[in-house]
């Protein structure tokens, strides 16, 4: 992370071997980390001060948003006195791999076991082998379970740490669809962490509902192609279970203090019924690089 913001305690959902620990590892290495078993005990960790902040993964390149990851943005945004907020962003390559107890061989495995995630990351190689996929809560936590079990026939997908922890054979490498593969991570905090203004590459992450009526959306985002600002993410949530999309993340460059992005916003809080900033944090040095070159016309 490109900022002062330093924790002694990171948080993060999973088990030892979890790509999480290595997320905290990579943007925290002098932090103990400490394993949650939910998402909600994650949060509730950070927000009892039993940690200073969480890791948690919200999107994957191949695989898309983590769908767990984004139910729990709202909340976390629109409850002021109880919320968190995202102090940073954290890229990091994911390698998957095929892991077993060893003694086992690929012709002996019929089921693979690891989190919804990283399952559709690697379609195409179960596909190509007749394995059937079996959602669990964590990758470290599948590979825990493999260990345990007497299955011969089981395997999970993990990290090359999590084989090592729990004494699992990688059975074969990188079996990810494409090589080209990354999970993009926050970092939330109780308190913000808010760079200057003047600081370049800063992301502003905001949630703002609007009424279910036509051009609502686009009056309410009009100020920002006004101004040239780059929206990187807007992403949309069904409310209170209904089939009509009235609530909206959206992820921008720029931060509120300045002139175009306050009129940027302004404009939305005027066509919204209600709106909450997430966070403002500086770009993962990664993150820089790769938004740059999807402006430029791909990724490279």
């Amino acid at each position: 992370m490109r900022s002062p913001f330093a924790p002694a305690v990171v948080t993060y959902h999973g088990s030892a071997g979890a790509f999480a620990q290595i997320a905290c590892r990579t943007a925290f290495p002098r932090a103990r980390a400490i394993a949650c078993g939910s998402l909600l005990q994650v949060i509730e960790a950070v927000r009892a001060g039993r940690a200073e902040a969480a890791v948690l993964p919200c999107e994957n390149l191949l695989a898309g948003r983590v769908p767990d990851i984004h139910l729990l943005l709202p909340e976390i945004g629109l409850a002021p006195e109880a919320g968190l907020r995202i102090v940073g962003e954290i890229f990091l390559p994911i390698e998957l791999h095929l892991v077993a107890p060893a003694g086992r061989s690929l012709d002996q495995i019929r089921r693979v076991h690891s989190h919804p995630v990283a399952l559709n990351q690697v379609r195409r190689f179960l596909a190509a082998h007749g394995l059937a996929a079996v959602e669990q809560s964590n990758t470290a936590t599948a590979a825990a379970l493999v260990r345990r079990s007497g299955e011969g026939a089981d395997a999970a997908v993990a990290s090359e740490l999590a084989a090592r922890t729990y004494g699992l054979t990688i059975l074969k490498r990188n079996i990810e669809d494409n090589p080209v593969n990354m999970t993009r991570f926050y970092v939330l905090a109780r308190d913000p962490v808010v760079p200057a203004p003047h600081e370049p590459d800063i992301l502003t992450s905001l949630l703002f509902e609007l009424d279910n009526a036509p051009g609502a959306l686009f009056r309410a985002l009009s100020g920002f192609a006004d101004a040239g600002i780059n929206m990187t993410k807007l992403e949309s949530y069904l409310v209170d279970g209904q089939f009509v999309a009235t609530r909206f993340l959206c992820e921008f460059e720029g931060h509120p203090e300045r002139d175009d992005v306050r009129q940027a916003i302004d404009t939305l809080v005027r066509h919204s019924t209600r709106h909450a900033i997430l966070g403002v944090f500086p770009m993962h040095a990664t993150g820089t690089r790769t938004r740059a070159n999807v402006n430029r016309g791909g990724l490279q």
